[in-house]
């Protein structure tokens, strides 16, 4: 008998099968120690494709997509080795993107197990289908002090006495709960939507009123249940009983996929009969209602709708012929939004900015989806994907934004200033993802289009983005150059984050190529730039930079203050790339500090979040890669199993980055002033060779050989490698390398 990997609870949308399998989920998860993760599919809408139901887990199960792979292959290199739980709720319209990912999953991770809600089973092996039926209703003649045993009488009054705290069952009332319940078939939903009509009815009012409703409701069709027909005819009854107001609003609201704030419903439904003005008194009027359900974040409220009351909205919406209009202000108001996200991006609300986007992914993903798909609006998409970059770039979510940057530039291909904005933005997101070879694609566009325009802007761009292509291939001088050129013209063309974000980079360039006290200066003034805007992003960048410098200088004690500050700021930002060079950075300090085990930890936890995030430290450059291959010793099996028990999730990682205070490092001028290895180059340098030959013998890259010798200079004092010979002849006693 094949094992149940995949509990699928199916029925009728509103019969509870979400709350069954949440608290199941609830009950479960300690058996799970990688987790248990709710994916919402409601928001992905009708004929969602496998790739954007694979995006939906990866974001649920907050990996910071970030790496050159299909979204399937972020899932097949993150979840093999985890021991986890997955709640895949309103499954029924996205079957066919189910159906072929789901069997991939479950047989690469064997640990992987799934509860599924659906209004039918997936139809894949090892499901277990478990139908759920309505609460349980009474007979007519069920005794009073029994009926709280039944499940839907205990919903009712549960909910009814949220409605009015007085409410009891009585002798009086009895034969009425008794009827309203099985009039509503038990349908949980249908409960909770007649419980609310208890603030201004009595029960018997509404089961008389009610009664009538069902009575002259159409009979159900085709694979329309009864039950079906009973909540159907309890929603179209609460919407009837609202008042022509919140009616429009009702069906207009439809249009968002998932969340929306007070503000999007104004932007977007404020149109004709409805003002702008009556938005916030019609939503208070639904809330109390229950159509619409509440989520408080920090200092927000945001509104849902449940898919079937959602869906009898949408119908009514294209019954007023109100889609099309309802869709094309949806895409205004997010392009109005993330046009703002662009406009106030280098200043102190970074983190606010990227959580609004998170939080309007699904409105994101839908206006996108319509324009891609509408005659017309190819090009308008390509401005919203444009606008989105902080979304893609800073929110985690590089594979996605590259999926859909690249679907639509292969679509639209018109020249246009938002397909500009795009090919810039997806050459980043590819060079980030550590995928030269595919930047060039569009790198190669970038410059044709610069060469036949004559435009400043097109040629900024493309010096930075080149000079960035040049750095993470180990070209680093002509990075330098690039980077340099870049800054100067971001700045005089007034685009500071760009400016920023170039200087961060150059520094990074300069900190790797033997110029670590030139890499020092940069850091510390595009810092002191980013304090000045209250930039947040590009400063843990230079931090990062100038920590690297610090630690090429032997300044450790520096250098591991800078890279915990780093790490202090990630809390909030969340960026893995950001924390995995950080952590490297914190094991090579710690190696050279010789401090073996802690680099072993440090350097294991990087690569972690390498994993998580679906790329390796190699995909930045070859000198990363090298100084990580030269500062990352073998770790003990103690060492192992402390990192594998710590390392569950960014927070984890970060905790061990941070760690205990460390003991004070080593520092030039001490006892041994020297790695092992910068006494091995030391003596190398005594024997007469060049930086190349010494690259040659330790079968190391040149630049990592420049920056052994800078390092050796540095701690020692000296200005020459003359003196570096000397020094080593002394330290042996007889002019033979130590």
């Amino acid at each position: 008998m094949a094992e149940t990997k995949v509990l699928t609870f199916t029925g009728p949308g509103g019969v509870g099968k979400t709350r069954l399998a949440i608290e199941l989920a609830y009950r479960a998860h300690a058996r799970y120690p990688d987790g248990a993760w709710l994916v919402e599919l409601a928001e992905l809408g009708i004929g969602a494709g496998p790739e954007d139901l694979e995006s939906a887990i990866v974001s649920a199960l907050g990996v910071t997509d970030q790496s050159a792979s299909h979204p399937r292959e972020t899932l097949l290199a993150f979840l093999p080795t985890r021991r986890l739980l997955l709640v895949l709720d309103n499954c029924e319209h996205v079957l066919p993107a189910l159906r072929t990912v789901l069997p991939a999953l479950l047989r690469s991770a064997p640990q992987l197990r799934v509860i599924a809600t659906s209004r039918e089973h997936l139809g894949v092996d090892g499901e277990a289908v478990r139908p759920v039926g309505p609460l349980s209703v009474p007979e007519l003649a069920t005794p009073v002090g029994e009926l709280i045993a039944e499940g839907a009488v205990s919903l009712l009054l549960e909910r009814a006495r949220a409605v009015d705290p007085e409410f009891e069952l009585t002798d009086d009332n009895a034969s009425a709960v008794v009827e309203l319940c099985r009039l509503l078939d038990g349908m949980p939903l249908a409960i909770e939507l007649a419980a609310v009509k208890l603030r201004v009815l009595t029960i018997e009012q509404v089961v008389q009123r009610f009664g009538h409703q069902l009575t002259a409701l159409t009979a159900p069709a085709g694979s329309e249940t009864p039950r079906h027909h009973s909540l159907r005819a309890m929603v179209e009854w609460s919407y009837e009983l609202c008042s022509p107001r919140a009616r429009l609003l009702w069906r207009r609201l439809s249009v968002f996929p998932g969340s929306f704030d007070l503000e999007l419903a104004e932007d977007v439904c404020a149109f004709g009969d409805l003002t702008r003005d009556a938005v916030i008194g019609t939503v208070e009027s639904l809330v109390a209602q229950s159509i619409l359900l509440t989520d408080r974040g920090k200092g927000t409220m945001r509104y849902r709708m449940l898919a079937p009351v959602r869906e009898f909205a949408a119908e009514l919406a294209a019954t007023a012929n109100e889609t099309g209009e309802l869709a094309r202000r949806l895409r205004d108001a997010m392009l109005q939004r993330a046009q703002s996200v662009v406009d106030d991006w280098c200043g102190p609300d970074q983190e606010r900015l990227v959580a609004g986007m998170r939080l309007d992914h699904a409105s994101y993903v839908t206006a996108i989806q319509w324009c891609a798909s509408t005659p017309g609006e190819q090009g308008t998409g390509l401005r919203l994907l444009g606008l989105l970059r902080y979304h893609w770039l800073a929110g985690g979510l590089l594979a996605e934004g590259r999926m859909r940057l690249e679907a639509l530039l292969d679509t639209a291909r018109e020249p246009s200033p938002a397909r500009f904005d795009c090919l810039w933005v997806v050459v980043w997101v590819a060079l980030l993802q550590g995928d030269p070879d595919g930047a060039d694609r569009w790198l190669d566009e970038l410059a044709r289009q610069a060469d036949e325009g004559d435009d400043a802007t097109l040629d900024r761009h493309l010096r930075h983005w080149r000079a960035l292509r040049s750095m993470v291939t180990g070209d680093l001088d002509a990075a330098v150059r690039g980077f340099t050129v870049a800054a100067d013209q971001h700045r005089a063309n007034g685009d500071a984050w760009l400016a920023l974000t170039a200087r961060y980079m150059l520094a990074s360039a300069l900190a790797f190529s033997a110029h670590a006290t030139e890499a020092l200066e940069v850091a510390s003034d595009t810092v002191k730039q980013c304090e000045k805007y209250g930039d947040r992003f590009a400063r843990a960048y230079a931090l990062w930079a100038g920590g690297v410098a610090f630690w090429t200088l032997g300044r450790y004690d520096e250098a591991e203050e800078s890279a915990r500050a780093v790490l202090q700021e990630q809390r909030a930002l969340r960026d893995g790339i950001c924390v995995a060079l950080t952590t490297e950075l914190l094991a090579w300090v710690a190696y050279d500090a010789g401090r073996p085990d802690r680099a072993a930890v440090l350097s294991g936890a990087a690569r972690h979040v390498w994993r998580s995030v679906g790329t390796s430290l190699q995909a930045f450059g070859p000198q990363l890669s090298a100084a990580s291959d030269e500062h990352s010793p073998a770790p003990s099996a103690p060492v192992v199993a402390e990192r594998n028990a710590r390392l569950r999730d960014l927070d984890h990682v970060i905790d061990v980055g941070l760690g205990p205070a460390a003991p004070a490092v080593r520092q030039r001028g001490e006892t041994e002033p020297l790695t092992k290895r910068e006494l091995e180059v030391a003596a190398l340098i005594q024997s007469g060779l060049s930086n190349r030959a010494i690259a040659q013998k330790l079968f190391v890259s040149k630049r990592t050989a420049d920056g052994h010798v800078e390092r050796i200079l540095a701690k020692l004092g000296f200005s020459s490698r003359a003196q570096v010979a000397a020094w080593m002849a002394r330290r042996t006693g007889n002019g033979t390398p130590g």
